[in-house]
């Protein structure tokens, strides 16, 4: 057995060789070895806390997260290797400088027969920016007109905050958050779940898939209230300084106000009150001026109804100095009324007659010795029995005084009675 297994041991190696090459060569001519392609390879994202942490945000770019993969291996092999079985990978732990990370791919399908695995890309390309957050106070805007004699009430809101956040450049351009609510014929309270619209400073809307909101939409309810203008009813309280007057002249700006309510509130009101005490001009030396928040005395269920108007009303009470002004006056233009019969009477003459008048300036700039009309009466001298005295004594001067204006201190002059003797 050991002479016949050792014979021509040479040619039977050759024959095992020979045997071996043509398998491999029959092999390879019944599976050849073939490229198979596979497009829109996912790549996996791993470790992404290594930037999230550092509060930044990540944006892959140029679509490099989706690769094409070429396999080469013999053709009964990629038959059986499907895109699911390519596992593609890029760990954001090892982003570089260029903040581009290595694609690592491998296959979950064990055979030794896989030549080799190429991609179109190599490199998952990222753009990192800081993280940016900022609340934005919620802003309604009206489109449409409401009818004559209806303006809206307080808006309200669910919540009246949006916070927005994601890469700097995508927050930095949002300026406003605001929801849209259309008013045309409305009439009656509006109540409606509203999306919240982002703009910029022009007020374009911004549109950016990086940017995350907490809340999408609003429920906005807004009052819709009838209007009615209102005069303002204003008094004065208390006394000016000596020597100082209310000229009577007391006044309010605006005189009336729009406000707005429930048809069934507005019916029952007439004015708006403010209290005296509000415009008090006690001691006053001068013109005192008040401004008066309005707002504090509306009824209850009653508001403005002019959002431009800031509820204040301006109220002025007239204060002057009290003037004084001396006229002198002409004796012998004074007249002397009832004198009795057969008696004379005439005022002396030198005597430097002089009226003082008090009052506001505007009252008392015309008043002269002709506006007074000085005159005496005789009868204010008779005697308790209706007699008269001759000779010189004193009487009182009175005046024709204009309204608004004083006479500060009587006035006597000396008159001459003479008795004329009847005629025979």
């Amino acid at each position: 057995m050991k002479d016949k297994l050792t014979r021509n041991l040479g040619l039977k190696v050759m024959a095992v060789i020979f045997s071996a090459v043509l398998w491999m060569i029959a092999k390879d001519i019944n599976d050849p070895v073939t490229d198979q392609r596979y497009y829109n390879v996912p790549v996996q994202l791993v470790n992404t806390g290594s930037i999230t942490s550092q509060n930044k945000t990540y944006r892959v770019l140029d679509g490099t997260d989706s690769i094409r993969v070429t396999i080469s291996a013999p053709e009964s092999v990629v038959q059986n290797i499907s895109k699911e079985n390519i596992v593609a990978k890029a760990d954001l732990s090892k982003v570089d400088e260029n903040q581009s990370v290595p694609i690592e791919v491998t296959l979950n399908y064990l055979d030794s027969d896989v030549e080799s695995i190429r991609t179109d890309k190599e490199r998952l390309l990222l753009e990192i920016e800081e993280r940016k957050s900022e609340q934005l106070r919620i802003e309604v805007e009206s489109i449409g007109t409401l009818p004559e004699g209806y303006v809206t009430g307080r808006v309200s809101m669910d919540t009246n905050t949006i916070s927005i956040s994601g890469p700097e450049s995508a927050v930095a351009p949002v300026r406003r958050a605001v929801v849209d609510i259309f008013m045309d014929g409305v009439t009656s309270d509006v109540n409606m779940q509203t999306q919240i619209r982002l703009l910029d400073e022009e007020g374009n809307e911004v549109n950016n898939a990086n940017l995350k909101k907490n809340i999408e939409s609003v429920k906005v309810t807004v009052p819709i209230l009838k209007t009615k203008s209102l005069p303002v009813s204003y008094q004065v309280t208390g006394t000016p300084k000596e020597g100082y007057v209310l000229t009577g002249n007391v006044s309010c700006v605006p005189s009336s106000v729009m406000v707005a309510g429930k048809e069934s509130v507005l019916e029952e009101v007439t004015q708006i009150d403010i209290p005296a005490s509000e415009l008090d001009v006690a001691e006053a030396e001068e013109s005192v001026v008040r401004t008066v928040d309005i707002r504090k005395y509306l009824p209850s269920g009653v508001n403005l109804a002019d959002e431009n108007f800031s509820g204040n009303v301006t109220l002025t009470a007239e204060i002057e100095g009290i003037r004084r002004k001396t006229i002198s006056l002409t004796e012998s233009a004074i007249p002397v009324l009832n004198v009795p019969e057969g008696w004379n009477g005439e005022i002396l003459q030198g005597q430097n007659l002089r009226v003082v008048v008090r009052g506001l300036q505007r009252d008392i700039s015309g008043v002269t010795e002709a506006t007074l009309q000085p005159h005496v009466n005789v009868s204010s001298i008779l005697d308790a029995d209706g007699n008269l005295t001759a000779g010189e004594q004193e009487i009182v001067v009175n005046f024709i005084v204009p309204e608004n204006v004083q006479q500060e201190a009587t006035v006597r002059a000396t008159i001459r009675m003479t008795h004329i003797a009847a005629k025979e």
